[in-house]
């Protein structure tokens, strides 16, 4: 699921020199992009890294835009992207007021920033910590590292959202009085990397001249000027200068942040932010003063004392949902308490809307509430808001929407997995898993037997068999989405069918994979004449085709000819076949005709566990059969088939989210890490039900 991005840089705009006898140029624009380094970025809660191995543009020629609006076009640009940062450039094209504006502007002196808007495919996440190498550098966590990223579009803007390099941009110092600079000081300063110093305000000016002027100026003869002190004035002043920016970046982003904010509390920011200047404060202090400055207070909001009840909790909702969606036997998953809070609270049952009004509030959201559940609501109750809509309190919310739902979906996941025919994790080993690698199995055969220790004491070694299996885990998965419509008709049961669903298209997944491979096993030569396996003589579901076919399992030997030593466990028998097999291990006595001489007691009974499944007939599995039947060993002791399974986990996991940007819904996901694959040809014996 793509995720939308969106980042700042400076932007340099050269109208082109005219030419005589030539139509005029086209006004260009070169920016920095993006330098590798973890940058702040809104609607992303940690810090995120752009991994440029992994950024690519969905058109060789980049729209340019005005504001991200596609119908105010600027002109068009191109994107590089190296190991070390991305650069784009471009030209500013044709005569539209959009283009116009742009051009106009940026000749009286007009600072634009470039917004770069992008979508992540493929991110991870980097635990507190943690640490890894992204862009050549080494990273630390907490941070989002986005592995997968597409550009999509660039816009020029006023005010940039979220990088550290659009702080030059989101300047609050007031402009230079001066227009120019002496040619020497120039030339130091571009000599020190400082190459836009036309734009630069006498604020940043300021410590550099001193810095400049203490290299320079002729020093006293009994006291000549040392290079480190030069060195001091200057990494102070580029540490003054980086201060400055990273709090202009802090209030640029907090207005992005904030429309419609009122006039009164831009000028005291304004005030806070020179005052922060002044005082050399660290961004990170600005940013909590300014926060405790814009703050409104209001009383305590707790969403705990709903209808005058003090018992609203994540699980009261949980018990809630449960109880509505009628999951089975929900009542033994919740205590006497929460069971009755979630009564008192929702006698008639909880909607979808009501709980997603319940969540924003939660999360501190006091807009207008329209008849409808809006994108602005859902994305509080997600925890994702501009701060204008958010009212301060003094406490801290225990209700999470994404908690509650991945509880809830989970619960209804496993409905929906264990409501379809399971009989694989009954007749198959679970080998565990670290990764999705291929794994290697050896054969239990081998030269193990046990020899007498002589009387020096020597322990002879045995080897294990020559025979590997391989197996591997992969990635299968599904999403649904509840919808707008979901959504506006408060309906709750798309939160419970959504995962119920999900839970049973990953159990007919595993049926769909174990059954391909069981079934297909004859056709790929596990069972045969050389591996005598096969009863193809009195093999139906008789007391004369299980002794036959007993007989066969017994005979078996490993592959230094001695006895296999391994007694058959389980029958696995088609639909059709069930009711004889049960007969059959199930009676105390068996009449199967006059003879002279008839036993009183059934010898099969309760000899073999019985399982049955409707895919061992289903005619769109290749080896499919009405009457065919298998014999195995106890899966634990010698498997015919193992099912590797990601940390051990067969059964599928499900993720809710918040849908993509602008669209109102949520989408579930589930997803499960299996594989299967035939392992020991010893371990059954397959009867062809014919008698």
């Amino acid at each position: 699921m793509a995720e939308p991005l969106t980042f700042t840089a400076p932007v340099t705009i050269a109208a082109a020199a005219a030419v005589e006898g030539q139509p005029p140029r086209k006004p260009t624009f070169e920016m920095l992009a993006y330098t590798g380094a973890p940058m702040s970025v809104a609607g992303y809660w940690s810090p995120v890294v752009v991994d440029l191995a992994g950024v690519k543009t969905e058109n060789d020629a980049l729209p340019i835009l005005l504001d991200h609006d596609t119908a105010q076009i600027v002109g068009q640009g191109v994107a590089i992207v190296d190991a070390g940062a991305i650069r784009i450039s471009g030209d500013v094209m044709g005569n539209s007021p959009e283009a116009t504006k742009v051009v106009a502007l940026a000749k009286d002196g007009f600072r634009w920033q470039a917004s770069i808007g992008a979508n992540v495919t493929r991110r991870e996440f980097l635990e507190g910590g943690k640490k890894t190498q992204v862009n050549g550098r080494e990273v630390t966590g907490p941070l989002i590292i986005a592995r997968e990223t597409t550009l999509k579009e660039v816009s020029f803007v006023a005010i940039g959202a979220d990088s550290k390099t659009s702080a030059a941009v989101a300047a609050s110092s007031p402009p230079r009085k001066d227009t120019t600079v002496d040619a020497n000081f120039k030339a130091w300063l571009e000599s020190n990397g400082y190459t836009a110093v036309d734009t630069m305000t006498e604020q940043q000016l300021k410590p550099l001249a001193a810095a400049w002027k203490a290299e320079t100026a002729p020093p006293p003869v009994a006291q000549p000027a040392r290079r480190s002190d030069v060195d001091t004035l200057l990494a102070e002043a580029r540490a003054d200068n980086e201060r400055r920016e990273m709090i202009a970046d802090v209030t640029a982003r907090f207005l992005a942040e904030s429309p419609g904010i009122a006039p009164d509390m831009i000028a005291k920011i304004e005030t806070l932010a020179g005052a922060a200047a002044a005082a050399k404060w660290s961004a990170d202090k600005y940013e909590h003063e300014l926060l405790k400055a814009t703050r409104v207070q209001a009383p305590v909001y707790r969403p705990s004392a709903i209808n005058g009840r003090p018992q609203m909790t994540n699980r009261v909702l949980e018990a809630a949902i449960c109880a509505t969606g009628r999951l089975e036997n929900y009542e033994k998953l919740y205590d006497d308490q929460t069971l009755q809070a979630a009564h008192d609270q929702f006698p008639h049952g909880i909607g979808l809307r009501q709980l997603m009004l319940i969540c924003a509030e939660a999360n501190g959201y006091r807009g207008n509430y329209a008849s409808e559940v809006t994108i602005e609501v859902q994305r509080a109750a997600f925890g994702m808001i501009a701060p204008n809509r958010l009212q301060a309190t003094t406490g801290f919310s225990t209700i999470s929407i994404s908690t509650t739902l991945s509880n809830v979906a989970n619960k209804f996941l496993m409905n929906g997995w264990n409501a379809v025919d399971l009989t694989p994790l009954r007749i198959a080993k679970i080998r565990p898993v670290r990764d999705f690698k291929q794994i290697t199995t050896v054969s239990l055969t081998g030269d193990v037997m046990y020899q007498q220790v002589g009387p020096g004491g020597e322990i002879k070694h045995g080897t294990l068999g020559e025979t590997v299996y391989n197996n591997q885990a992969n990635t299968y998965a599904r999403m649904l989405a509840v919808t707008r419509t979901d959504i506006i008709n408060d309906d709750l049961g798309a939160l419970t069918e959504v995962p119920f669903k999900l839970g049973r298209g990953a159990g007919l997944k595993l049926n769909d994979i174990f059954w391909t491979i069981f079934l297909g096993a004859e056709a790929a030569g596990f069972f045969s004449a050389g591996n005598k396996n096969n009863n193809t003589g009195v093999g139906d579901m008789t007391t004369a085709g299980l002794a036959t076919t007993e007989a066969l399992f017994m005979a078996q030997v490993d592959p230094d000819g001695y006895p296999l030593g391994i007694q058959p466990a389980i029958i696995v028998v088609p639909i059709a076949q069930r009711a004889a097999a049960a007969t059959l291990m199930n009676s105390e006595r068996l009449i199967t005709g006059n003879t002279t001489t008839q036993g009183d007691a059934n010898i099969w009974r309760d000899r073999f566990r019985i399982e049955s499944s409707p895919y061992m007939s289903n005619t769109v599995y290749t080896g499919n059969s009405g009457v065919a039947w298998y014999m195995l060993a106890d899966p634990a002791v010698l498997p015919m088939v193992e099912i590797a399974a990601l940390n051990g986990r067969v059964e599928p996991t499900v993720q809710s989210a918040d849908a993509d940007f602008n669209v109102l819904g949520m989408q579930m996901r589930g997803f499960s890490d299996i594989g299967v694959a035939l392992q020991e040809f010893r371990a059954a014996v397959k009867a062809d039900g014919t008698p």
